[in-house]
């Protein structure tokens, strides 16, 4: 009656008239712990303080509360078991849609995705993937209408490299790649040629990833500039071409999001805001808010440490991903009253940062509206960063040539279950068993620090204890099967630590909402 569950009942009992609690109540980290809750005093010396002694004798009276142990500083509780059976048998019930009140009536647009019309999708965009489609999950959970979106970069230097790729595979007639090969990975290997071709022709060696947007600042004068500059142009056999390339990688990458379980509501393409491209380029120049260099490129100067220098637009008018990315943000389609995320890497801080103050430099920052950035810089209203994934010690990105695919991860840990006869049950018994590689693979990215680089090692994923990925399909595996959550006795420790974990999520839900 005091609250909305267990961690908000405790808050309220060991309140003070100022509104802070004298007790937080933390959940075990194990199931073999011998107690339920630990309470923290949030108190110095709270022995010496009558009321944090009074809170504690108030917690200890509840009717759900078997025990109060004291050791020193530590204050540890234990539920009732008839608190655990019921709490439990509602858990097990399915209880779902109690917590839609907490973002009930807000509209989020969450962008994750953002790959390349150039290639397949790798373990570099798996991150971004799980952290996107965890962000769009979480805030339905709250009630929210949510979307997934995505902008996807189908106009650039690497688009002109693709094209290209294909053009020198001899296949560029044919309606759709022949035999089994997936479309996306058809395009990628054309791209990674040409690329691997070219750096052999001018003698550069490339240690990791380049940096694509400097790759883009740079006018080549090949067949890959050759043929972006046709479409840009209008040219029809190029933009056949064109739109044949970003449909054989968009068809591929999808059937790998569906694989993966991951939906997208809306698509948006960078080559629909040319136009607001070419506006911007010319208030720019006008305003003195932009320069042009003397070889023609168009620049910004950023007065940043960071990324002093901006280019915008090459010498032959094609768009750089900076002044992509600032010509859909500052035309913010349909955003005028949406919550708006980005999911992306922090490679990219930078970038972001510095078109944020382009835009209000512009005056296109559609701050006013209350939806843009509290920071300045227009929408989106939140920047999701994370760090890049490595694989023995070496960063994955878009641009490195034989990074692990998505498809190939999810089919080694297909053949990896299908080789072991208790994966396999488990696999047997789970409600959708064609999902349980890629539940795996995504959940790995769960349990680690956003913001932090993170080392991607496929043999731990299917670890008994640890892969949380493993773990959460080992639970759904035994809630298909013949037993039932409602089954173990309250005095079972992973039942009962199970239990409380689960009054934890309202509360998680509820700091991410906010």
């Amino acid at each position: 009656a005091m609250g909305e569950n267990l961690f908000d009942n405790l808050d309220a009992i060991a309140g003070r008239e100022d509104g802070q609690a004298h007790w937080a109540a933390r959940a075990p980290f194990r199931p073999e712990a011998s107690f339920d809750l630990m309470l923290v005093p949030r108190v110095p010396d709270w022995w010496d303080h009558d009321d944090s002694r009074q809170a504690l004798a108030q917690i200890e009276a509840q009717d759900w509360v078997e025990s109060v142990e004291q050791s020193g500083d530590a204050v540890r509780l234990r539920l009732t078991d008839e608190w655990v059976a019921e709490t439990g048998a509602a858990l097990a019930a399915g209880g779902g849609g109690a917590d839609r009140d907490l973002a009930a009536g807000r509209h989020y647009a969450v962008y994750f995705w953002g790959a390349n019309t150039t290639k397949a999708l790798h373990i570099g965009h798996l991150r971004n993937l799980a952290i996107g489609n965890a962000i769009g999950g979480t805030l339905a959970q709250g009630g929210a209408r949510v979307e997934h979106r995505s902008l996807i970069c189908d106009v650039g230097r690497s688009m002109g490299e693709a094209m290209a790729g294909i053009v020198n595979s001899g296949r560029d007639q044919q309606v759709w790649p022949d035999g089994d090969e997936k479309s996306d990975h058809f395009v990628g290997y054309c791209y990674a040629d040409y690329v691997k071709a070219g750096r052999a022709a001018s003698g550069t060696e490339v240690d990791g990833a380049e940096d694509s947007v400097a790759r883009e600042a740079s006018v080549y004068d090949d067949k890959a500039d050759e043929l972006m500059m046709s479409v840009l142009a209008g040219d029809q056999g190029a933009l056949e071409l064109w739109s044949k390339t970003r449909a054989w990688v968009i068809s591929g990458q999808r059937k790998t999001l569906a694989r993966l379980g991951v939906a997208f509501d809306k698509v948006i393409f960078e080559s629909d805001f040319l136009p607001e491209v070419a506006e911007l380029t010319n208030q720019g120049l006008s305003e003195g808010k932009l320069y042009r260099r003397e070889d023609g490129m168009v620049m910004y100067s950023t007065e940043r440490e960071e990324l002093e220098e901006m280019p915008l637009v090459r010498a032959d008018g094609l768009p750089t991903q900076h002044m992509r990315a600032l010509a859909y943000w500052a035309a913010g389609p349909e955003l005028e009253d949406v919550t708006s995320l980005q999911v992306c890497g922090t490679e990219w801080v930078a970038h972001v940062t510095c078109r944020r103050k382009l835009m209000d430099d512009l005056g296109v920052s559609g701050s006013a509206n209350g939806y843009g950035s509290s920071k300045g810089g227009g929408y989106p209203t939140h920047d999701v960063f994370h760090g890049m994934v490595a694989r023995q010690k070496r960063a994955i990105t878009s641009s490195e040539e034989g990074a692990l695919l998505i498809d190939d991860l999810v089919e080694r840990l297909e053949e990896e279950i299908g080789a072991d006869p208790e994966h396999r049950a488990v696999r047997a018994a789970h409600p959708h068993p064609d999902r349980v590689a890629a539940q795996v693979a995504l959940a790995f990215f769960l349990l680690q620090q956003t913001s932090k680089r993170v080392e991607f090692e496929p043999p731990k994923l299917l670890e008994d204890k640890g892969s949380l990925g493993w773990d959460l399909v080992r639970a759904q595996a035994h809630r298909g099967g013949a037993a039932t959550l409602s089954g173990p006795a309250p005095a079972d420790p992973a039942y009962r630590f199970a239990v409380v974990q689960a009054q934890m999520y309202r509360v998680h839900l509820r700091s991410a909402v906010e």
